[in-house]
């Protein structure tokens, strides 16, 4: 996977702005998951929800260069292999692991 399937992005205020812009409208697939980022969740917990917008990586990689996301943390190797094995093996929702950066065990590390 991505270098940045364990980052954890915020939306910026620049990102907010952008969201409520009409004028310069923005691609439904960027718009839809800048609208769908939190600031808790790495890049790893989209993957599976968002198949038809694959790659993530990349799409998170043009929103931040844009200016409108911005990386607040990382989340542990072992939380997102953990994540990752689960969806591998077909867990339903309910079974797979939370691994935010509100998670004692998600072994997130903020940027400063």
């Amino acid at each position: 996977m991505s270098v940045l399937i364990d980052v954890v992005f915020s939306v910026t205020p620049a990102g907010y702005s952008a969201l409520r812009n009409s004028v310069e409208p923005m691609r439904l697939d960027l718009k839809t998951l800048l609208t769908l980022v939190d600031g808790i969740c790495p890049v790893a917990q989209y993957v599976p929800f968002l198949l038809s917008f694959a790659p993530l990586p990349e799409k998170f990689q043009t929103l931040e260069r844009m200016g409108y996301l911005k990386r607040t943390g990382s989340i542990s190797t072992q939380a997102v292999s953990a994540f990752e094995q689960s969806v591998a093996l077909g867990q339903p929702l309910s079974r797979m692991p939370i691994i935010d950066s509100r998670q004692r065990d998600s072994g997130f590390v903020p940027l400063n």
